[in-house]
């Protein structure tokens, strides 16, 4: 890089430092204010921090590769399941979260079921994501870090992590989840508009958008370009069963700490309102599944363009060795703050959402309950350093092969939980010994299937054999635990129902509640129903009007254009009536949830 790039990318790191400093007097004054910003955060600042969190160091090159490997389906793998979680997010998830007006997940475990287990598994739990999950998440983007800039710039793994831990913990620890927030935002837009710019100049270093076309057909023979430009499924890799598998997921992924129990949900309880909770979490989901990856859907088709299947060993390195050979001098500079910035806006946010289940699940309630909300504010920045400089460790160590660790955790180890997404907001039986069960017989067992048994193998046992094997053993036991075990008490059961409002099967819950109130329940679930129906078709068409235009499938593309407009126009204009846009307004932003239904 020339001087100019590293000017750039060194005003990027002193840009960083100065808006952690200047949210950091906020951040002291309690704990709310430090893990979930007083709960004054807008839903555009919602919808950007929560985008630029899961625009991690790695999305770039893994979309580049996913492209060039699979074609214009190959990102399907992420696709399916998020299509549908985020819009179910957006209706549902986010005001149940937003009403239950905790600090973090963990939280729940004592306003659902109350009593001495809930309270000492949830500290069990905290300590888990915290110390287990989190820090090995932190791991893993750190070796995305390395995997993406270690190319560019020449430099050891280690050496790139060092070098943006620094200041990543710095306004991390200053500045609690204002600051994270309001930088992801910032950062969210460096890292775009870098990748936005370098298309063109990579596509007129390519021969242009026809060549592109003709080259893949060249290197990939017509058969072959005909899979790589295919939009609809059932694909190569993603048959029957395994999109059946990744539509579970999808039903099921709020469940996960990666979905919609994780930073996510921090978000939404940091929200002013459920309005703004809702909406940020729609424009998230817009974000999310199309705006942030159709640079990287090009450059993908670009590579398959300029490489032969199977001319790179590391077909992960090949969104870097564009970036080397095309950007000129001040565009290098801002791609590699971008991926600076990609990756520090997902590791603040993970420093952060563990040290809030370390001070608010573990250290207040098990060792210091009664101090100052200033010493605990000191303990979560604490926190923060100690799990940074554990997945430090892990990156250092066990990078190489942590890649294979992460799938495995993020897709299968959670696959034997995901039911308690519903089971905890739709199932009055649920108790603690069925939550618990999921996580301790869970853990153990999932490693059990996926690895000594050796479903981890692909070639041996599909996707949705190991996925769907874990799910439905997690459902059974859940289930049978509970059934075995006492009833939560109904004092209990009714201040949550309460608090958050869910639908479902509350049986002896909602017996005290008049007839009216029971009709708008019914009107409430039904009106939620029907906006998840029209979100999740919205969502799939818009991803097929994207790769439908890259593959030149006019017909395709004409149908999903009409459909996406047709179900978004219905859905916005569903929530229009509702009052969900009006409930964004200063003047009730802070004050006012949703109590009105529609009636459908």
């Amino acid at each position: 890089m020339r001087s100019l790039d590293w000017l750039v990318v060194g005003l990027y790191f002193l840009f960083m430092l100065v808006v952690g400093l200047y949210f950091m007097r906020r951040a002291s004054r309690s704990v709310a204010d430090y893990f979930v910003s007083g709960r004054d955060l807008p839903w555009w600042v919602i919808a950007l921090s929560a985008v630029a969190t899961y625009t991690d160091a790695g999305l770039a090159p893994a979309v580049t590769m996913l492209t060039y490997q699979a074609g214009l389906l190959g990102n399907a793998v992420w696709w399916i399941p998020y299509v549908i979680w985020m819009p179910l997010g957006a209706v549902l998830w986010s005001k149940y979260w937003r009403r239950l007006g905790t600090v973090t997940s963990a939280e729940l475990l004592n306003v659902r079921y109350g009593g001495r287990f809930a309270h000492l598994y949830r500290g069990i739990y905290a300590v888990f994501m915290s110390f287990g999950f989190i820090v090995v998440l932190m791991g893993y983007v750190s070796g995305w870090l390395g995997a993406a800039l270690g190319p560019i710039l020449g430099w050891q793994p280690i050496s790139l992590i060092l070098f943006a831990a620094i200041v990543t913990a710095a306004y991390t620890v200053a500045s609690g989840l204002s600051g994270v927030a309001y930088t992801d935002a910032y950062q969210f837009g460096i890292f775009l508009i870098g990748n936005i710019i370098l298309v063109p100049i990579v596509l007129a270093g390519a021969g242009g958008m026809d060549h592109v076309y003709q080259s893949i057909e060249a290197t990939r023979g017509a058969a072959g370009a005909e899979n790589f430009f295919k939009v609809l499924l059932p694909a190569e890799g993603l048959g029957g069963l395994t999109v059946i598998a990744f539509v579970v997921q999808g039903l099921f992924f709020a469940a996960s700490p990666t979905g919609g129990e994780g930073f996510t949900a921090q978000r939404f309880m940091a929200a002013r309102n459920e309005f703004h909770a809702q909406v940020g979490q729609l424009f998230n989901a817009l974000l999310t599944l199309i705006i942030r990856v159709v640079p990287f859907l090009i450059m993908g088709m670009i590579a398959a363009a300029l490489y032969a299947p199977g001319s790179v060993a590391e077909p992960g390195e090949i969104w870097a060795r564009m970036v080397r050979s095309y950007a000129p001098v001040g565009l290098l500079g801002l791609l590699v703050a971008g991926i600076f910035a990609a990756y520090m806006s997902t590791v603040s946010t993970l420093m952060n959402w563990g040290a809030s289940y370390i001070v608010n699940d573990f250290y207040k309630p098990f060792i210091r309950p009664d101090e100052s909300e200033r010493h605990y504010v000191w303990i979560g920045r604490m926190g923060s350093i100690v799990i940074f400089s554990l997945s430090l460790f892990v990156a250092y160590y066990f990078v190489e092969g942590l890649r294979a660790w992460f799938l495995f955790i993020n897709s299968v180890v959670f696959a034997f939980i995901l039911p308690l997404s519903w089971l905890r907001f739709f199932w009055w039986r649920l108790n603690i010994y069925g939550e618990a069960a999921a996580l301790i017989i869970g853990l153990p067992l999932s490693y059990i299937v996926w690895f000594p048994l050796g479903f981890s193998n692909e070639q041996a046992h599909p996707f949705w054999q190991g996925f769907l094997l874990l799910f439905g053993l997690g459902l059974v036991t859940i289930v049978v635990i509970t059934y075995l075990t006492p009833a939560e008490r109904i004092e209990t059961l009714r201040e949550f129902y309460r608090r958050c409002r869910p639908p479902g099967v509350w049986g002896p819950v909602v017996r005290e509640f008049g007839s009216a109130e029971r009709e708008q329940i019914r009107r409430e679930t039904m009106t939620d129903l029907i906006d998840c129906a029209l979100g999740v078709l919205f969502c799939t068409a818009a991803i097929e009007v994207v790769i439908s235009l890259l593959g030149r499938h006019w017909i395709i593309v004409l149908v999903s254009i009409a459909v996406a407009i047709l179900s978004g126009g219905l859905f916005i204009a569903r929530w229009s009536r509702r009052g969900v846009f009006r409930g964004l307004g200063t003047a009730e932003a802070r004050e006012v949830d949703s109590q009105v239904v529609e009636t459908v």
